[in-house]
């Protein structure tokens, strides 16, 4: 029995019934743990986990936030984010790869457009996965190079290059960002196997090596016209929830690293500084790992008391804009703090390991590499300035972020 049927035959409840953490903890977790099994052979050889993506597709990881009666399992925002942490553990990497389709998914939820929404419902129902396309290298956000254009023989195509194409290798649909035929921005959305894809693996960052993350150019393209979309300003939580994908990541890194350093410590057979205790009664040792704990519990909480907020939103009804405000606030807010208490714990458990912790037979260093990496995405400092502005002056942060990246 799949997880969903399990949902609706009362396993964990019926259709009406809300899904426990505990049971998707229970049959997520097995999974996670396959996934950390390969980790360090993967970092070491870089191998792109296509094999590790397709046992959550076919667990039904990509429709966790779907509705119980469209295929889904009706999780709330926190209960992915929990589960986001616990996969960032196994692997960071694998987190960020789905971060463009976790933002597809809640604009999906979100849109008003009745067959839109029913497409893509059924199509997110069958496992399929969306990567994401919008970065480029020249411009800016305001100035699409990657255009949509009508050809002399009416069809639309679209042609472009994209960087950052995170996730975009291992989807079935790409969500591009593009200039409009007739002036404006929009979205569209694309196979990644149609013809005039190319998919290229050259991320060339030293930490979330396995995401995906590489460059993909469009060639006249076919486009669909029912998946091109205009944007709208309207007050929205994806700016929210795709912060929350990086937080809960680096949240991930900080509960792995509670682990790598446990079990480092635990293994150690000399104490060379302090021989006259065991390695694992070493008071130095004690303390970091003690805080280490501390740390990695407190970021996780941290981020799961942001998730909640995002949730208090969508409770509240897409036209509550103080409640959108608040969230992305919220999330925004802890940015800062969590990307600190990360950044300093991976590099804190190196205290008790001396220079056998720096073996590349460890890959302890991914772990900074990984949280270093992700820190970078959407500079905190800009988000505190939001924040800062949504305190004083009540503008809300999403407002503040299409403003800057519009308008410069």
């Amino acid at each position: 029995m799949n997880a969903v049927n399990a949902v609706t035959s009362g396993v964990s409840g019926t259709a009406t019934e809300a899904v426990t953490d505990a049971w998707l903890l229970a049959a997520f977790g097995p999974v996670f743990d396959r996934i950390r099994d390969g980790a360090l052979d993967r970092e070491a050889g870089r191998q792109l986990p296509h094999e590790e993506l397709g046992w959550l597709r076919d667990a039904g990881f990509g429709k966790l936030r779907l509705p119980v009666e469209d295929g889904g399992y009706g999780a709330s925002v926190e209960q992915l984010v929990l589960l986001l942490i616990r996969l960032g553990a196994a692997d960071s990497n694998l987190v960020q790869a789905l971060r463009g389709h976790i933002g597809f998914t809640e604009s999906v939820l979100a849109r008003p457009d009745d067959a839109y929404r029913k497409f893509w419902l059924a199509e997110l129902a069958t496992g399929a996965l969306v990567g994401n396309a919008e970065s480029e290298q020249t411009g800016s956000f305001a100035e699409q190079a990657t255009r949509v254009r009508r050809t002399a023989a009416g069809e639309l195509v679209l042609d472009g290059t994209k960087f950052y194409t995170t996730g975009s290798m291992f989807a079935d649909w790409i969500l591009v960002s593009t200039g409009l035929e007739l002036g404006g921005l929009g979205t569209v959305l694309v196979r990644a196997d149609a013809p005039g894809v190319e998919i290229r693996d050259d991320w060339d960052g030293f930490g979330q090596r396995l995401t995906g993350s590489g460059t993909t150019v469009f060639k006249e393209v076919p486009v669909d016209d029912r998946f091109l979309l205009e944007r709208t300003s309207e007050p929205t939580v994806l700016h929210a929830v795709y912060q929350l994908v990086h937080l809960a990541a680096l949240a991930g890194i900080g509960a792995a690293a509670l682990e790598e350093i446990t079990g480092f410590v635990r293994g150690r057979k000399r104490n060379l500084f302090n021989p006259s205790v065991p390695a694992a009664q070493d008071p130095v040792a004690l303390q970091v790992v003690g805080e280490t704990f501390g740390t990695a519990r407190t970021v996780e909480a941290t981020v799961l008391a942001a998730a909640r907020s995002v949730d208090a939103a969508y409770a509240a009804g897409a036209d509550n804009a103080a409640e959108i405000a608040a969230a992305d606030a919220h999330v925004f807010g802890v940015q800062s703090s969590v990307i600190s208490l990360v950044l300093g714990l991976v590099s804190r458990i190196f205290e008790v390991g001396g220079a056998s912790a720096t073996s590349t037979s460890r890959q302890l260093d991914r772990l900074w590499r990984n949280a270093r990496t992700i820190s970078s995405h959407n500079p905190a400092l800009y988000r505190q300035q939001f924040v800062g502005g949504y305190v004083l002056h009540g503008t809300p942060p999403g407002q503040a972020l299409l403003q800057l990246l519009t308008e410069g």
